[in-house]
Order: structure tokens, then C-alpha cells, then sequence
């Protein structure tokens, strides 16, 4: 299996993996020009490796309704400007989505990215998480609320141990602090077929 990323307001696939599978390689380019964005200051950013930012696309030669600097709403990271398959240009991967990014102190942070931590720490946790984004806009100075079930073979008086390994394992991987509100396995709907919220924007009432 090999990634690929594109959607249906230019074409159907921009972006796809070759062989190497380490990052998806521009395959339009005679019919699209993509640059990368700040979100935050709207300036371009250079095709750098480790650059970060959110994909605008210009459609060439398309008449009936033009895309001119179009805003994808993808947030993604410059893996590197060459392969080893001998394509050059920009490989990259997509992070996140910048409607769905909240600001932490600065740093940005994105609920999926904060759901694959949680789900690879299965069975100490039951792979499901919500965070509480109970505060205006976006962006907060505080720590970030997360509800993470416990994993159900766990025990609840283990909570301030397991508390304490969540919350380290969240800012070594994506540099923000949260504060990890344990509960039980089976508290929320899992992801399936239909799209689940990680984003609350209150705290939910539990049992």
C-alpha cells in the first residue's frame, strides 16, 4: 500500500508515494502550481526540508471556474527535496488539517497526530481519546485537556501512574502539555465508517 493525497477541487490525486514509500512526490505538475503557506502570517514559505505549512494550489488551464492560490485546508511537512527513486522536488507528508489545528503555547497541534499517540499506547490505554477545547478560538496559554479511556484491562488505582506516562509520551511526541483525564473503556463511540469529533468543546457529562 502506498499513500497518496488528493481531493476533488483540482483533479483527483496531486500527491503519491513511489517505491520508497518515504513521503509523496508532485505528480501534476504540467497542470498545477502548489506553494506553501503560513497559516498564521500568509506569507509563502520555500520548498525547504522541514518546512511546514498548508498546501495552496493555482489550476493551469482550467476556464470554467479558476483556482487561483486556493487554500486546501492541508497542513503538511517537507520530508526532504530529493529520493532515491531520482525524482527531485519537494516530498512530503500530510499532518493534519488546518481547521481542525489548535495552538498550545505556540505549539501547533492536531488532534489526529494526538489520537496516533493514544492509539499506539494500546492496550494501557483503549485507543480512544477526546480532547476538551473549552476555550475561545484556537488557541490557549494552558494546558490542553485530553479524556483518554483506560485500557480495559486496567486498573483504575493505577490512574495517577498511567496519568503521568500519557502525558510524558504526548510532549516528547508533539511538544505541548496536557493534562490527561483518565475514564473508562467504552466511554465514547469509536471510529468507523461514520466521522468521530475529537474536538469537545465543553466537558462532556460522564458516569
Amino acid at each position: 500500500c502506498t499513500e497518496m493525497l488528493g481531493g476533488t477541487d483540482l483533479g483527483v490525486t496531486y500527491w503519491a508515494e513511489c517505491d520508497a514509500q518515504s513521503g509523496m512526490h508532485m505528480v501534476n505538475m504540467d497542470y498545477v502550481i502548489t506553494e506553501l503557506l503560513d497559516p498564521e502570517s500568509g506569507q509563502i514559505i520555500p520548498w525547504e526540508k522541514g518546512a511546514e505549512g498548508e498546501m495552496i494550489y493555482t489550476a493551469l488551464g482550467r476556464q470554467a471556474s479558476p483556482l487561483v492560490r486556493f487554500r486546501s485546508g492541508d497542513y503538511i511537512e517537507v520530508i526532504d527535496t530529493e529520493c532515491s527513486c531520482g525524482r527531485t522536488g519537494p516530498k512530503i507528508r500530510c499532518t493534519g488539517r488546518t481547521d481542525d489545528m489548535l495552538i498550545v503555547r505556540g505549539a501547533n497541534v492536531f488532534p489526529s497526530a494526538i489520537n496516533s499517540v493514544i492509539t499506539e499506547m494500546v492496550p494501557d490505554t483503549n485507543g480512544v481519546m477526546r480532547i476538551v477545547a473549552d476555550f475561545e478560538g484556537h488557541t490557549t496559554q494552558g494546558a490542553l485537556t485530553v479524556i483518554v479511556e483506560r485500557g480495559p484491562n486496567r486498573d483504575p488505582a493505577d490512574d495517577v501512574t498511567l496519568k503521568k506516562i500519557i502525558e510524558q509520551r504526548l510532549r516528547d511526541s508533539l511538544v505541548f502539555k496536557a493534562d490527561v483525564h483518565l475514564v473508562a473503556a467504552d466511554t465514547f463511540e469509536k471510529p468507523g465508517a461514520a466521522k468521530v469529533a475529537f474536538v469537545l468543546r465543553k466537558y462532556p457529562d460522564l458516569p
